[in-house]
């Protein structure tokens, strides 16, 4: 099988930047975090959108409403967690990815520090279960919907968890999708912010939706009703919170507590005000490389919108594969895992050439190109039995890697 290379890319550059690569090589690096440092007057956060929005001015990508972007104000928006990505380490594309967070103690960055729950029931899970991606690829059942139905005394109810975060001690800070009529605190509103507590003893109440909706007034001067918390992040002590309602707001971060305040403005994100339904701050190293393409979809020899993200000025290879595989990289920086099969004729044809892929980051750490997929037959079998093909993007002067990226065959 004849390595496939591309004009907008350097291949042949690679090796005089960063010297022969091979896979014993990037199996025996020694760990270095990336740190992308965020401005202190605007947090940079990971969020999604209620909605689909479409490649525009400030998104050159198209964002779909399962996708996780990273925000800040006055900074263009930047690519996370994508469908192909989860195609990649959890096995399926959530139709809608409707609260996110970081997980207690994981290595920022790795795989297993993405706790999320979806819309819809879907993957084998229920939209009220809380997971994450497992240690060894897939997905995990990190707290399932029956024990947190339980643990609110609604055990048998159907609960949609709207949005999560995790306290200072570790415990899960969430809202529902919808009202419950009846549980251990009586009636609950999707509005009301609670707290499992540990080993499932109860729930807490933290704030009703009266409360979140007197701290919404004192923050923004409207009196407009919220509806609905949508999305949840805790910080040094504080509540951070999305709303449905204003849509003035509803893109806007807010701050609950002894100061109610706007911590960020929709009109400042860079999504054109979008509704947003998941958040969740980055710690330092939770944002390793980034290698994201516009299609989860397509035949070979498509054209394909790729971004990559990274370090401001750095160098990537990007590590091209037919087929899956999962080969744990412990002492690596980033996502943790290799998520190419190292025998798949296309990687290892590419590493015993020394033609890796070469993306070179600009100044704000970013690169963007139009490529096509190889036309020849380079496609392999992916993590759950479907042809296509999967990329991951390694820094290896930060020595980190990126989460993978899976295209599936039409």
């Amino acid at each position: 099988m004849n390595h496939v290379s591309s004009p907008s890319w350097s291949t042949a550059a690679a090796r005089s930047a960063a010297g022969p690569c091979s896979f014993a090589l990037l199996t025996v690096l020694s760990s270095s975090l990336l740190t992308l440092g965020a401005a202190a007057q605007a947090p940079r956060v990971v969020v999604s959108t209620t909605d689909d929005l479409p490649a525009a001015a400030g998104v050159p990508f198209s964002v779909l409403d399962g996708d996780l972007v990273v925000v800040q104000a006055g900074q263009p928006v930047a690519p996370f967690l994508a469908g192909g990505h989860f195609h990649a380490a959890g096995g399926f594309i959530p139709s809608d990815v409707d609260a996110y967070a970081h997980l207690p103690g994981s290595l920022p960055g790795s795989a297993p520090g993405n706790v999320f729950s979806l819309l819809s029931n879907e993957g084998g899970f229920l939209d009220g279960d809380i997971l994450g991606f497992a240690s060894g690829g897939g997905v995990a059942l990190l707290v399932s919907e029956l024990d947190l139905a339980t643990a609110l005394g609604a055990s048998g109810s159907n609960i949609d968890v709207d949005a999560l975060a995790y306290d200072d001690g570790g415990r899960i800070v969430f809202s529902l999708a919808d009202n419950l009529a009846a549980s251990a605190l009586g009636a609950i509103s999707d509005g009301d912010v609670l707290r499992l507590e540990p080993a499932f003893a109860g729930v807490t109440r933290l704030f009703t939706e009266a409360d979140v909706q007197a701290q919404f007034t004192l923050a923004t001067g409207l009196s407009d009703a919220i509806l609905d918390v949508q999305a949840l992040e805790w910080v040094a002590g504080e509540v951070w919170i999305a709303v449905q309602s204003p849509s003035r707001h509803d893109g806007s971060i807010l701050a609950l507590g002894p100061t109610p305040r706007v911590v960020s403005d929709e009109n400042d994100l860079g999504l054109g005000g979008a509704e947003i339904d998941a958040l969740g701050t980055l710690r330092t190293g939770d944002e390793p490389p980034v290698f994201h393409l516009s299609a989860e979809f397509a035949l070979p020899g498509d054209s394909v919108h790729v971004e990559a993200r990274g370090r401001p000025g750095s160098v990537l290879w990007v590590l091209p594969s037919g087929a899956a595989g999962h080969v744990l990289l412990p002492r690596y920086g980033g996502f943790g895992a290799l998520f190419l099969d190292p025998l798949d004729p296309w990687l290892t044809v590419a590493l015993g050439m020394g033609a890796l892929y070469r993306v070179q980051l600009d100044g704000n750490g970013s690169f963007a190109v139009d490529w096509a997929l190889p036309s020849a037959a380079v496609y392999g079998t992916g993590p759950v039995g479907e042809l296509g093909w999967s990329f991951q993007v390694l820094d290896p002067a930060a020595r980190t890697i990126s989460a993978p990226f899976r295209v599936q065959k039409l």
